[in-house]
């Protein structure tokens, strides 16, 4: 049986600063018991991607798919390479708490033999006290509706044997597939409301048009293509901006957006023609 408890898998697809950030988290809030995969999913970035060849730590294993292989998808890859017991999904731009959390998930899981898996409370997610069970060291709160994986742990037989997906999009599935399968299994899922987990998502250190391609990869499904496909081409209309504006983005950041998918789209023609080189008639 492997020593290992828990593989704490990452996929890297985002800025320096935001994996740099959940790596060290991650690393200072767990001990031997804990290994790190991150998968190197080729992030647009050169110092990301650098970073993802060269760094070193007897806990971190990096593996390299050899290209964007997507989240789900990614978290699979790391999950079929994992020493652990127990498998985390944990998000390359969340912060987890400063200790225990690991330990905590395990025993809710353990306390609770019909959770099929239990994930950290969002700190943008509101708690509901009604359906919050108290134990020693931890506070869980069964949830009906949609669990979010911004860190989210598994038993790794359970995984393999009932929740592998197959025919999986880049991103924005996981959780709801996770659901209905879990439902089918009579199982349940819950937040873990004592430990609170927080995304750098939409701080100054990340990638503002990053951000908005998972939002509309999610809810244009019809326009679906990879980041830097869609920088090229992605037009910034009224139905767009609402999209923006339902999923809490400010006036501000919708503009930002918009300045930011300009310039890549005028840079982009600009190296086209460029490349094409002017059409002389003799």
């Amino acid at each position: 049986m492997s020593r290992l408890r828990f593989s704490i898998i990452i996929n890297c697809y985002n800025t320096l600063p935001l994996i740099k950030k959940c790596v060290e988290a991650a690393l200072v809030s767990t001990d031997h018991n804990s290994e790190l995969i991150l998968i190197n999913n080729h992030p647009p970035y050169e110092d990301a991607l650098a970073f993802l060849r060269e760094f070193k730590h007897p806990r971190v294993r990096i593996l390299d798919p050899g290209r964007n292989i997507g989240c789900m998808p990614g978290f699979q890859y790391g999950a079929e390479q994992a020493q652990g017991q127990y498998l985390v999904k944990l998000d390359d731009d969340v912060l987890v708490p400063r200790k225990n959390w690991t330990a905590a998930m395990h025993q809710a899981l353990k306390d609770f033999p019909t959770l099929a898996y239990v994930a950290l409370l969002p700190v943008a997610i509101k708690e509901n006290p009604r359906q919050q069970v108290k134990k020693n060291g931890y506070t869980l709160e069964f949830r009906r509706s949609t669990v979010l994986f911004w860190c989210m742990m598994i038993d790794k037989q359970l995984w393999r044997k009932h929740f592998y997906l197959t025919d999986l999009p880049l991103y924005g599935v996981g959780e709801r597939d996770y659901e209905r399968k879990a439902n089918q299994l009579g199982l349940k899922k819950a937040y873990l409301t004592s430990h609170v987990c927080t995304s750098l998502g939409r701080t100054e250190e990340s990638d503002p048009l990053y951000g908005a391609w998972k939002l509309f990869y999610v809810k244009k499904k019809e326009t679906r293509s990879d980041f830097e496909t869609w920088k090229k081409s992605f037009v910034l209309g009224p139905a767009e901006a609402e999209i923006m504006r339902r999923f809490g983005y400010p006036e501000h950041q919708i503009a930002e957006v918009q300045t930011l998918l300009t310039a890549a789209q005028q840079v982009e023609q600009s190296r086209s023609t460029t490349e094409g080189g002017p059409n002389y008639v003799s």
